[in-house]
């Protein structure tokens, strides 16, 4: 119980903004009916690729190309007019889990030092953590479920182009190592 209390105040922190910025993207692209199943495929991402450094995988997504190729192939797939956009939101979610720098408590600590001993039990730890993280995600996507003036507001012109802008410019980001300094100075600020 103590970590997911923990995962909820770090969802306040500016370390997790990285995977609420990611969240936020891909809500502006979906169609309206698919946010809640974008969502689980986003967090089962994010929570995949977040383990498998403690199950000792070396990913391809160290390296700024790469990606930067991950990232858009997901953002493209993700606002495409076919179902591949499901599976686009799992690569972005992959790309976030990635490239998430964690808020580390001590009860997180805990499970990240655990789990490169023994990974296998990190995976449900760390799960329930990225839940607790994600929780400001899962708000504004039932927001934008449910209230119809937040609906509207996100299938104006305007807002569409402004994440398709944002989207864009996100792999850009990553290749010029921009997304990292983000990151890095989102983490800092954690920490302060």
């Amino acid at each position: 119980m103590s970590l997911l209390v923990e995962a909820l105040r770090s969802a306040l922190l500016p370390c997790s903004y990285s995977i609420l910025l990611m969240a936020l993207v891909l809500l502006g692209l979906r169609k309206r009916g698919e946010r809640a199943e974008v969502l689980g495929l986003f967090y089962l991402g994010t929570v995949l690729l977040a383990w498998l450094p403690l199950a000792g995988v070396n990913l391809m997504l160290d390296h700024r190309l790469g990606g930067a190729a991950v990232l858009g192939a997901g953002l493209a797939l993700t606002a495409s007019r076919f179902r591949a956009g499901a599976g686009g939101a799992a690569l972005v979610g992959a790309f976030a889990g990635a490239t998430w720098l964690p808020c580390v408590g001590p009860q997180l600590g805990s499970v990240l030092t655990r789990g490169l001993v023994e990974p296998s039990t990190a995976v449900l730890p760390l799960a329930l953590y990225l839940a607790g993280v994600m929780v400001p995600s899962a708000l504004i996507y039932l927001l934008a479920a449910k209230d119809t003036g937040f609906r509207s507001f996100l299938a104006r012109r305007r807002v569409r182009i402004g994440f398709q802008v944002a989207a864009a410019l996100l792999p850009v980001a990553v290749v010029t190592g921009g997304y990292d300094r983000l990151v890095g100075e989102l983490a800092r600020l954690s920490n302060l």
